[in-house]
């Protein structure tokens, strides 16, 4: 389901030229690791992609936009699964971290494979952050709260309140 939904997303807001800006590939598979064990949650981050690929043609596999995808979504779905199990942050910070991580994932990719295109790593890697900034903001709004709706658990810290008398 998350993969369909990774693969349905971008179709949407792509037709609508809003795809790079609102990273709808990223919504889906944040949310499904709140839901799966880490194996599955970076399985269906690593297909996504790759389906999409398949059938779309996007991401476009060169320039290498659907590996740096894939590696950028496979750090955000491990981050979120790690930190949320691991803590009682709620659904917002595993989702901020997980966003951060993928985030660094996608500066080092650009260092590491940009000059190979000749593109200059550090302009690059400003402006794709810079292009995605939107969607962060957007995701870390909407995904915690449909999340929270489903799985019943608060947004900010899943800790008990204890009240001393």
């Amino acid at each position: 389901m998350f993969v369909a939904l990774g693969v349905l997303f971008p179709i949407m807001f792509h037709s609508v030229g809003l795809g790079s800006i609102f990273l709808p590939m990223f919504w889906p598979i944040a949310a499904a690791a709140f839901f799966l064990d880490w194996p599955i949650a970076v399985a269906a981050a690593v297909l996504t992609p790759l389906v999409s690929s398949l059938f779309t043609g996007m991401p476009p596999v060169s320039p290498p936009i659907m590996q740096m995808i894939m590696l950028e979504l496979s750090v955000l779905s491990c981050a979120i699964v790690v930190v949320y199990r691991r803590t009682r942050l709620g659904l917002f910070w595993p989702l901020l971290i997980g966003l951060i991580f993928s985030r660094i994932m996608l500066i080092l990719f650009i260092v590491i494979v940009a000059p190979l295109f000749g593109l200059p790593p550090k302009l690059f890697s400003l402006g794709l952050l810079m292009q995605g900034l939107p969607g962060v903001m957007t995701m870390l709004i909407v995904t915690p709260i449909i999340v929270s709706r489903i799985k019943h658990e608060p947004i900010f810290s899943n800790r008990k309140h204890v009240i001393q008398a």
